[in-house]
């Protein structure tokens, strides 16, 4: 598969067919999680909402086209529809489009890198975005940690840097045992990795076993994509990634090229993962180039 393969699926992801993103929309959902926590599913990434009378706290905000369905989603929950809080996870569009819609009315918090690549045009993959409006902006930034409230629910931001991007948050919803770890966490299928942006296979492997050993007995897990999750789905897809990196630094250090380690592909066991947005010689390129910028 060439370049122009993992583009395409980049832009997929990004920013989803209409037809597509009117299917989703049809059929997004408000999932009760734990306590005031709800998931909602469809049109993009996946958004967590913390109900509070005093007005809602929203984890990501999907694509733009998804806002009506968004907004009926929630309509019905304590605080709704009131938007205290929008907290961005990392900059991709398919969990920050809607700020423009959701922005004007909320408080946007993200990490401070994710304002640095929404704030200028960037190219991933070669392919042009342009900057988000000013009212879409995270007006909130923070460089580590960030504590936040919702009525009785304390909300921990915490970076996690150099792992699917360098602007990765996880919000940590401790009073209920959830988290919301935005695209750290594909549950049960091949992610996308900024390589460009300082994503790096290794240490996304080295945060995830850090956030697995602080993990509360019964945690629920809000993914960036796929289902809602547990400790073992995390794990599974922790190890799906260590096992990644070891099949490819080994073919690496044997010399071997991208398109050879493409062509050799990877073993039956990796093909539950192939179900998402990633084939398995795009996933592999992902490491590669991952791999490619360390010393092996």
């Amino acid at each position: 598969m060439k370049r122009t393969g993992l583009i395409l699926c980049l832009l997929i992801l990004a920013t989803p067919a209409f037809p597509q993103a009117q299917q989703n929309q049809a059929q997004m959902s408000a999932i009760p999680v734990a306590g005031p926590v709800y998931m909602l599913q469809g049109g993009g990434g996946n958004i967590g909402v913390i109900a509070d009378p005093a007005g809602i706290v929203m984890i990501d905000s999907m694509d733009e086209r998804s806002a009506p369905q968004i907004r009926g989603a929630i309509r019905s929950l304590p605080g709704g529809p009131k938007i205290k809080f929008l907290i961005d996870t990392h900059w991709h569009s398919d969990h920050t489009d809607g700020n423009k819609v959701f922005g004007p009315e909320s408080i946007i918090v993200a990490h401070e890198n994710v304002r640095s690549l929404l704030v200028k045009p960037q190219s991933p993959l070669g392919q042009q975005t342009t900057p988000l409006p000013s009212n879409a902006l995270p007006t909130v930034t923070f460089s580590e940690k960030l504590t936040l409230y919702a009525g009785e629910e304390p909300v921990r931001l915490v970076h996690y840097p150099h792992a699917h991007t360098d602007g990765d948050t996880v919000v940590f919803m401790d009073k209920s045992r959830v988290l919301h770890m935005g695209d750290m966490f594909f549950n049960g299928m091949f992610p996308f990795m900024d390589v460009d942006n300082g994503g790096d296979i290794n240490n996304w492997v080295r945060q995830l076993d850090s956030i697995l050993s602080e993990l509360p007995p019964g945690a629920k897990i809000i993914p960036g994509h796929g289902p809602l999750a547990g400790a073992g789905e995390l794990k599974a897809f922790r190890d799906m990634l260590f096992d990644s990196a070891e099949t490819v630094r080994r073919q690496m250090r044997e010399g071997k090229t991208l398109e050879q380690i493409k062509a050799a592909g990877l073993p039956d066991r990796f093909a539950p993962w192939t179900k998402g947005f990633f084939t398995a010689p795009q996933w592999l390129e992902l490491v590669y180039r991952s791999l490619g910028k360390q010393p092996q």
